[in-house]
């Protein structure tokens, strides 16, 4: 029987929380949007009633929409909005996604665009309102019923500002190479609060392993479940009393939530492990996906997901590669002697043999995780990224969906919808202004950099949407000439303030020292201009990407003008920066007094011409970003020609020592063997530190032949399709993969994915597990040392063949 709480009876009352998801759902023939949200008294689930779907149509064309037999089901609303065409349009109302989705099919036979279709109730609820993460819901508390989460139902909503804490866990995974469950990890850590846990299949066995410190009924953090069955009926007990908000986990999504689905699933089992007894489910049949993972009430963060959408880069996002790098510690289980693809043969024989030690690993890495979120502040990151883009909390990602929800309310409000879809006039925009380079060796080269060049752009050339709808209409003296025929209105433009807004935001976080939301605003800022050139968003039109990224190139050559006629040199530039080279004998000078000085000059002249020419505001701002104190620019292969996107610099680091900083050189790409990249950066270190390089190069030329060197041969590439799909089979990597499925007979190395470690032999490319024949060292000699040693050695006039001819003959 229903309880009504003290504190929640049916008065209007309010609600204020953290959305951590949001659904549209059919109950009793009506369209309810429901938020799972956090409050400061725990979980709660509002429902909102009545709920619609709506898009628009032009007005011109609704007496053909209301001849369809399902319009009869529609509410039609006059508002006043128009297209970008400027016509009138209406507002069309569904209560039903069928209902709608008849409409829009009906729309599309008889050739009527309707306007924002895509836009789903729930978000569009909270996009029009202003609401990102943070809410106060205005309705009534329902009747609480025992076991169920307590309901709220709301009429009204506004944003809101809370300070909620959500508690997370990091989860994982062990289990057979055929996917059978042997034991899930949960590891979470607030200050000096530790949670441990592990549901381990099996019972407590004395290991059979002489290296085994511990036996496992000595490790608390065990609880024992007779099969796999019981250990997802545990795992469902587990989220009902421990309840966390946020789950965590190294491709949490595609591996661990997907296996333990398809294990309940073959089990019988409703995987209920969302808020108030809700289960897991998929919104597309076997596709794992975080876009597709419903999970009411609860939010999933992928580690690696994550990392990217933070930035981070890595040779490798495995969890061992990153917690190295981040953390300096690796997982708990030594990888045996034919590397990681036999890792699943070992947790097999610990779960057979070792329990103990399979939890100690399994938490592990669950522990891992969670420090690599800490270490990088992922969740604060999640955080702030939601609550500036209006995104669903977990959500990565989606640059067209946070345009759109940063856009649209400020668009409606000026009396526009969005394009049906995106205009491009068969032109497409240029990319950025890459300057043609002046090769060579160079003392004191300092580099100026436009701060968000791009943002920048936008907002002082008043580049919008909305503003080319209206400037093309006006008169000169009212808009802005932008490229290719555009013209920009001078009247409230839209994108140049929520720019201006975003640059605010972001300086006041600067100042707080708040790391996450700076780098979440920094990324959405200079997101903006790839979502206006992509074909993806509706708001896409080659005049616009064209208004920012020509006007970067007129920037960059006028910058160069203005530089060089202050008697500098400018050897190079790149989309934003500019490297001016100081001249011959700079010593006595104050580097960062002539950096400084440039900037200051240079931001005046741009403050003066745009003021003069255009009537605009400058927002260009030059920064002086560092001095390289040794440069070297490469020419192109086989050419003197000088090269892009191509460099090494040095500096001289906070602790005096020689940095090197390499951009688009073997050192810094994954296809060259570790020891290429290895002799690169010492190459160029002995240059600059006018240290011998002959030598050198002679000692690893001769240890290379001798199979000193054979580890740091291997290659590592992972395959980004399957197998079936390549077209060109000849791919080191992919010649080496299929060798991998025939000797093993298994087709789990032809999927996409899958990590290939390869050596090239006197036979090719060959896996490291299946090698047959020898190593082909001169390929290593002539394809991988040559190539990086010769910039150096042309710069002293030598050759390479000066110290391999004795091998280089025998080719």
């Amino acid at each position: 029987m229903p309880v009504k709480p003290p504190s929640e009876s049916r008065v209007t009352s309010s609600i204020k929380g953290r959305i951590l998801s949001r659904h549209t759902v059919q109950h009793s023939g009506m369209t309810w949007l429901h938020y799972y949200i956090k409050t400061s008294d725990g979980p709660r689930l509002v429902k909102v009633p009545q709920a619609e779907y709506l898009c628009f149509c032009a007005t011109k064309d609704l007496p053909r929409l209301q001849g369809l037999p399902q319009s009869a089901k529609l509410r039609i609303v006059d508002l006043p909005l128009k297209n970008f065409n400027c016509d009138p349009v209406t507002a069309i109302y569904a209560s039903s996604l069928q209902v709608f989705r008849l409409v829009n099919r009906g729309a599309v036979d008889l050739g009527i665009p309707l306007f924002e279709t895509d836009i789903r109730p729930e978000h569009r609820y909270l996009i029009e309102r202003y609401i990102a993460l943070d809410v106060e819901f205005i309705g009534q508390f329902e009747p609480q019923v025992q076991g169920h989460l307590a309901s709220f139902t709301a009429s009204r909503a506004r944003k809101s500002a809370v300070d909620i804490r959500l508690k997370a866990i990091s989860l994982d995974f062990e289990c057979s190479m055929s996917g059978e469950l042997y034991s899930v990890g949960l590891y979470a850590k607030e200050t000096d609060d530790e949670y441990k846990k592990v549901i381990m299949v099996g019972s407590p066995n004395p290991s059979n392993r002489d290296n085994s410190s511990l036996s496992a009924d000595q490790v608390d953090y065990i609880e024992w479940v007779a099969d796999e069955r019981g250990l997802i009926l545990k795992l469902i007990d587990w989220f009902a009393e421990y309840d966390p908000d946020i789950i965590i986990g190294w491709a949490v999504v595609t591996f661990d939530l997907a296996l333990v689905y398809r294990r309940a699933k073959l089990l019988g089992i409703a995987l209920t492990l969302g808020r108030g007894g809700t289960v897991l489910s998929w919104k597309v049949a076997d596709k794992y996906r975080p876009e597709t993972l419903s999970l009411p009430g609860r939010v999933v963060l992928d580690g690696i997901d994550w990392l990217k959408a933070a930035f981070y880069r890595f040779d490798s996002f495995s969890l061992e590669s990153v917690s190295r790098a981040l953390l300096e510690e690796g997982k708990a289980l030594p990888s045996g002697p034919k590397g990681i693809l036999n890792r699943g043969e070992e947790i097999t024989e610990l779960f057979h043999q070792d329990k103990a030690a399979l939890a100690h690993y399994n938490l592990t890495d669950s522990r891992l995780v969670w420090d690599v979120f800490k270490k990088a502040q992922l969740f604060e990151f999640a955080l702030e990224r939601s609550r500036l883009t209006g995104l669903e909390l977990g959500r990565v990602g989606a640059s067209v969906a946070a345009f759109n929800n940063l856009y649209l309310p400020h668009l409606h409000r000026a009396g526009f919808v969005a394009p049906a879809m995106a205009t491009s006039q068969g032109l497409e925009s240029p990319g950025g202004y890459v300057m043609n380079s002046i090769p060579g060796l160079y003392k004191h080269i300092l580099v100026l950099d436009f701060k968000s060049l791009y943002p920048s752009i936008i907002r002082t050339f008043l580049i919008d949407p909305k503003g080319l709808v209206k400037g093309l209409s006006e008169s000169e003296a009212d808009n802005v000439d932008g490229f290719l025929g555009a013209k920009f209105s001078r009247d409230s433009p839209i994108l140049p303030e929520l720019i201006k807004t975003l640059s605010a935001h972001r300086e006041e976080a600067k100042r707080e020292n708040n790391a996450p939301l700076s780098q979440a605003i920094k990324i959405i800022m200079n997101s903006l201009y790839g979502v206006l050139g992509s074909r993806g968003c509706v708001f896409h039109d080659a005049r616009l990407a064209s208004s920012i990224t020509l006007r970067g190139h007129q920037i960059m050559k006028q910058t160069r003008a203005w530089i060089e006629e202050l008697g500098y040199q400018v050897i190079y530039g790149d989309t934003d920066s500019t490297f001016v080279w100081l001249g011959l004998d700079p010593e006595d000078t104050d580097v960062d007094k002539i950096g400084g000085g440039l900037v200051k000059t240079i931001n005046a002249k741009w403050k003066n011409k745009l003021a003069k020419e255009m009537k605009l505001d400058s927002h260009l701002e030059l920064e002086f970003e560092c001095h390289y104190e040794q440069f070297f620019m490469p020419t192109l292969r086989g050419s003197t020609e000088g090269s892009k996107k191509r460099y090494v610099g040095a500096i001289t680091n906070n602790e005096g020592e020689l940095q090197l900083i390499f951009k688009g050189m073997e050192q810094v790409r994954s296809d060259w063997s570790p020891l290429a990249r290895r002799i690169q950066e010492a190459l160029y270190y002995r240059l600059f530190s006018k240290k011998d390089v002959m030598v050198f190069l002679q000692e690893v030329v001769n240890d290379l032949m001798q199979g000193k060197l054979d580890e740091e041969l291997i290659f590592s590439k992972r395959l980004r399709r399957d197998i079936a799909d390549y077209t060109a089979k000849s791919s080191p990597h992919v010649k080496a993969a299929k060798m991998m499925c025939d000797f093993s007979g298994s087709e789990r190395f032809s999927k996409r994915g899958t990590k290939v470690e390869y050596l090239m032999t006197l036979n090719g490319a060959e896996p490291i597990q299946y090698r047959q024949s020898a190593i082909d060292y001169y390929y290593y000699l002539t394809k991988q040392l040559a190539p990086i040693a010769e910039p150096v050695l042309g710069l002293l006039n030598k050759r390479f063949s000066d110290i391999a001819s004795k091998q280089m003959s025998l080719i």
